[in-house]
């Protein structure tokens, strides 16, 4: 399969009101429900037991915990990369010898933001107070096109016990051809991004230059579905399994507790052409919004970019970070 030109942007016919972010203290060295289990190669050298989620009160973060799209002070702008030169969306993607490939250049094939995050505008002051060298701040990275190259198992083997995300790259979404992202940026404490640094119209941005998503975007993935049916195939997880968006069987909304620890169950679906009863992954509007953990084993990914700052300081006298205290889901402060 190839993508070029942009696709007109879609609207899920049931988008979220909110999202539900990760409470202070959630865990990434367990598989568990509402949790991401984390073994990532950038943080070699930090004890798992290290890594937990500390919730922030930004304007669009409410009562600690649900996320409020329409106060998020989106990256403005809608660049049409078809019209960039040497940028034009590319993406392949084939089945050899039990193997699925990605190959690409991480561009998607729909409009974003405008990247470097402009001056003068709202979400300029939380990006230039994120460190991201070597640019001076992340205001300043740009989009730009890199060699994708994924190979995931074509077959993937269902496992009892859960294997640990190892790499940020977690899935390629094979409508857009760009790539979802581990939920987990670094502030000085460990955040999620979603709750604590805005995002453009299509729930993306870059990461040394890289475009990549956090939870789903219902506005800019081609394919939505329609509201009374299983959601399509959004993509694939790094472990092979199919990552499809937010609804079950009967186009019913699934929450966390409707899925395991991995963010995933077992039902029908459209697997290479054919319907079958097999294990995948959704993707929906609580933390962490894909999958947790993997349910089978992951498979590899190249880069030709090195792994730089994911993350920002509590204060380099802009806005930034603001921790919120341990709260509850009803919005309790836990003393």
């Amino acid at each position: 399969m190839l993508i070029g030109a942009p696709t007109a942007m879609a609207l899920d016919p049931s988008p979220p009101t909110y999202f539900i972010t990760a409470p202070t203290g959630t865990r990434t060295d367990v598989a568990a429900t509402n949790a991401q289990f984390l073994c990532l190669d950038i943080l070699q050298g930090t004890p798992p037991s290290d890594i937990t989620i500390t919730s922030t009160k930004n304007p669009w973060v409410r009562k600690g915990r649900k996320v409020d799209p329409a106060k998020i002070p989106y990256v403005e702008g809608a660049v049409n990369w078809n019209n960039v030169p040497d940028a034009h969306p590319q993406f392949n993607t084939w089945v050899l010898d039990g193997q699925r490939h990605f190959k690409g250049n991480g561009i998607p094939n729909h409009p974003t933001g405008t990247f470097p995050v402009q001056a003068n505008t709202p979400a300029y002051p939380y990006y230039a107070a994120a460190p991201a060298p070597p640019y001076g701040s992340a205001a300043e990275i740009p989009i730009a096109p890199y060699d994708l190259d994924v190979t995931v198992p074509a077959n993937p083997v269902y496992s009892d016990t859960p294997n640990c995300i190892n790499t940020l790259v977690e899935g390629v979404v094979t409508q857009t051809g760009a790539v979802w992202h581990a939920n987990l940026a670094y502030a000085g404490v460990f955040v999620d991004p979603i709750a604590a640094l805005p995002v453009d119209q299509c729930w993306g941005h870059p990461y040394a230059t890289q475009y990549h998503y956090h939870g789903y975007s219902w506005k800019c993935f081609p394919n939505q579905g329609v509201t009374y049916q299983h959601s399509p195939l959004f993509g694939y997880a790094m472990d092979g399994f199919g990552v499809y968006g937010p609804r079950g069987d009967g186009g019913i909304l699934l929450k966390n507790a409707d899925l395991d620890e991995c963010h995933g169950h077992f039902g029908r679906i459209k697997w290479d052409g054919q319907f079958r009863n097999m294990y995948h992954y959704h993707v929906n509007n609580e933390f962490p919004y894909g999958p947790g953990c993997y349910r089978g084993t992951p498979g590899t990914i190249v880069s030709n970019v090195q792994h730089a700052s994911h993350g920002f300081p509590q204060n380099r006298g802009l806005p930034s970070v603001d921790i919120a205290p341990p709260i509850d889901s009803n919005g309790n402060v836990l003393h």
